[in-house]
């Protein structure tokens, strides 16, 4: 049995929705003046843009983009095959970063732990942790990394997420994430599986399977380990700047292109990943199994819709 963990959960937000909406409308122009056939719209059903709600551009977005992405998807898949994969280089240095940051990992992880479950007693979970000795490449798990129970003394880390773990936020929450992993085999974590469980449940009204139970409490312990590095790390850059950044966040200025890539996956994660909560799920539901987590997590970073 492996777990992974995908990241870059990348999220399109409703800031983009006007500028998105505008563009198509020019598209259609466009379209109309170079002789396609429209869809006759009647004087009345038109619409002032500037008089629509935030609301009522998000929906008008959502709708055309999902569109867009249907009649899109056999050309992407088509054209996946010709791009190039990350570049090799920053594949290893990632690797070799999230080694030389393991033992730091180690010792903000049993924090992290200790203090959600308010013990010290945790002894089998560090002889657990301590025994995390490498770090691999594995080319077969494309954007994610995983320990398995055959063997917990390695993490193993594809391509595509180790490109990105040369970023040391990154390497901290990726490790942060698979250290729990790892502890939860020692039978006493529990208590944090159901805590986080139960706070999915009675804030957002989300049942949760013993496998997603998990992977919230290591998403939880790892965005503790994130918030304790960053403390004791500080850089130029804003905490909440570095912390949401490290979980996939992007900043206004870089979602459009990411979107127009791939529109569903950037506004709700992998399709394929029932594992998972999604980035905006994940960030309502931080805050509320610690509060000093909501000062770290951008207002419009809760907010995205879901695809249709």
């Amino acid at each position: 049995m492996s777990w992974v963990k995908v990241m870059r959960r990348f999220a399109v937000l409703p800031g983009l929705t006007a500028g998105l909406l505008a563009g198509m409308l020019v598209a259609a122009q466009l379209k109309r003046l170079s002789g396609a056939p429209l869809d006759p719209q009647p004087a009345s059903s038109r619409f002032d843009l500037e008089r629509l709600s935030a609301a009522e551009l998000e929906t008008l977005a959502l709708d055309a983009l999902t569109r867009l992405s249907e009649k899109r998807g056999a050309a992407s898949s088509e054209g996946s095959a010709g791009r190039e994969g990350p570049d090799p280089r920053q594949i290893h240095l990632g690797i070799e970063n999230v080694r030389r940051l393991l033992p730091l990992g180690k010792k903000l992880t049993l924090r992290a732990l200790a203090a959600g479950l308010k013990t010290d007693g945790l002894s089998r979970e560090r002889r657990l942790i301590a025994s995390v000795r490498r770090v691999v490449f594995d080319p077969r798990l494309g954007d994610s990394a995983e320990v398995s129970e055959g063997d917990l003394t390695t993490i193993r880390v594809g391509p595509g997420y180790a490109a990105f773990l040369t970023s040391d936020d990154e390497s901290i929450l990726l490790l942060g994430h698979e250290l729990t992993h790892v502890a939860a085999r020692g039978g006493r974590l529990q208590h944090l599986l159901e805590g986080v469980s139960r706070v999915a449940s009675q804030s957002a009204e989300l049942a949760l399977d013993e496998v997603q139970k998990e992977e919230l409490a290591c998403d939880f312990t790892g965005a503790e380990v994130l918030r304790r590095y960053i403390a004791l790390r500080p850089t130029g850059r804003a905490s909440a700047e570095r912390f949401a950044s490290a979980f996939g966040y992007q900043p206004r200025s870089e979602r459009l292109a990411h979107a127009w890539q791939d529109f569903c996956t950037s506004y709700n994660g992998d399709p394929a990943d029932e594992e998972h909560l999604s980035l905006a799920q994940t960030f309502r539901l931080l805050p509320r199994l610690n509060p000093e987590l909501k000062s770290l997590i951008p207002e419009d970073a809760t907010s995205s819709r879901l695809c249709r």
